[in-house]
Formats: structure tokens, C-alpha cells, sequence
């Protein structure tokens, strides 16, 4: 039998690792919602071509590679961002690098589909 302690660990372990990786990610509807009608900047960090399929009423395209040479559209450092892509993998590439310039205020709102509807 495993010994309670152990077991008490494994559970902080799990809750601080589940509480890590949830920073920043904020997925409710009602939340994103509220930002985008407080003013927040949409972008969508896809390629043009995955924009123009389809896209969030009220995003601007600003694909993941050319995030760096795009900081002036932006705006001021502590602007509400919501950045999103097909699954969530590059819009938290595009929020390090939007952090890493000292831009505060950056979601990852996930993929189109996690977007509020």
C-alpha cells in the first residue's frame, strides 16, 4: 500500500502543475467576452491564407512569424491582447513573444474554435 504522504504529494504536485500551465489561458466564453468588449485587441497569429478561410469577427491577422516585426500594431505595453490560432499552439508561442517585449496584458485565447461564439 502506498503511503498517505505520498499520495497527499502526488495530489499538490498535480494541482500546482494543473494551476502553471492554466496561467494565462483563460478559456471561459464569458471571461474573453468581457475583454473583447472592454476593448481588448484581437489577433489572429495564423497564416493569411487560414485567416481568410475563416477568422473572429473583429481580429486583425498578424501571423505568429511576423509577430516581431509587427510590435508597433500593438499598441501600448499594457494593452488587453487576445491572441488565438487553430489549437492554441501558436498563439502561446505568439504571447512569449509579445511578453518577452514587454507587452503585460496577453491571453491565449486557444484555437478559433475556443473563441467565444
Amino acid at each position: 500500500m502506498i503511503p498517505r504522504i505520498i499520495i497527499v504529494a502526488i495530489a499538490i504536485a498535480a494541482v500546482l502543475l494543473f494551476l502553471f500551465f492554466k496561467k494565462g489561458n483563460i478559456t471561459p466564453d464569458d471571461e474573453i467576452q468581457k475583454l473583447i468588449a472592454d476593448g481588448a485587441l484581437i489577433v489572429d497569429v495564423r497564416t493569411p491564407e487560414e485567416f481568410k478561410t475563416s477568422n473572429y469577427n473583429g481580429a486583425i491577422n498578424i501571423p505568429l512569424a511576423d509577430i516581431e516585426k509587427n510590435l508597433h500594431m500593438f499598441g501600448i505595453k499594457n494593452r488587453k491582447i487576445i491572441v488565438y490560432c487553430r489549437s492554441g499552439n501558436r498563439s502561446g508561442k505568439a504571447k512569449k513573444i509579445l511578453e518577452s517585449h514587454g507587452f503585460i496584458n496577453v491571453i491565449n485565447g486557444g484555437g478559433l474554435n475556443d473563441m467565444p461564439k
